[in-house]
């Protein structure tokens, strides 16, 4: 591999770090944004303390079920990426297997040829 590619490899990586890293702080500032914009709408309405309770009860489990949902999905996602990669691995791990296996084989009738082309004269002088 050579040097470029592997400056290039890290550089790639670092951005996806990066972008991982955004993505966290986006999803947690919506979720706070959520949970804020609920709590604040429902403590600000002019009903009694009841209802209020109530509200937040409510509210309260939809932001869990949204947060459920989007754990399942994200876990869905995760697995088949993971899935995918590790496909990706395999088939990797058979080419290389077969690129070495293959250059063994070629390595060896080389090897056989050789000691072929070096009895070959020999004999031929014993006759």
């Amino acid at each position: 591999m050579s040097l470029s590619k592997k400056i290039e490899d890290k550089r790639k990586a670092k951005q996806r770090a990066e972008k991982a890293k955004q993505a966290k702080i986006a999803t947690a500032g919506v979720v706070l944004g959520a949970v804020t914009g609920a709590v604040g709408g429902v403590l600000l309405a002019p009903k009694s303390g009841k209802e209020t309770r109530e509200d937040i009860k409510d509210a309260s489990q939809q932001i869990a079920d949204k947060i459920n949902m989007k754990t399942v999905d994200a876990k869905g996602k995760i697995s088949e990426k993971l899935e995918d990669r590790k496909g990706n691995f395999i088939e990797s791990k058979q080419k290389i297997r077969n690129y070495i296996d293959n250059k063994k084989r070629v390595e060896d009738s080389s090897e056989e040829d050789r000691v072929i082309d070096i009895i070959e004269p020999v004999s031929a002088t014993e006759e």
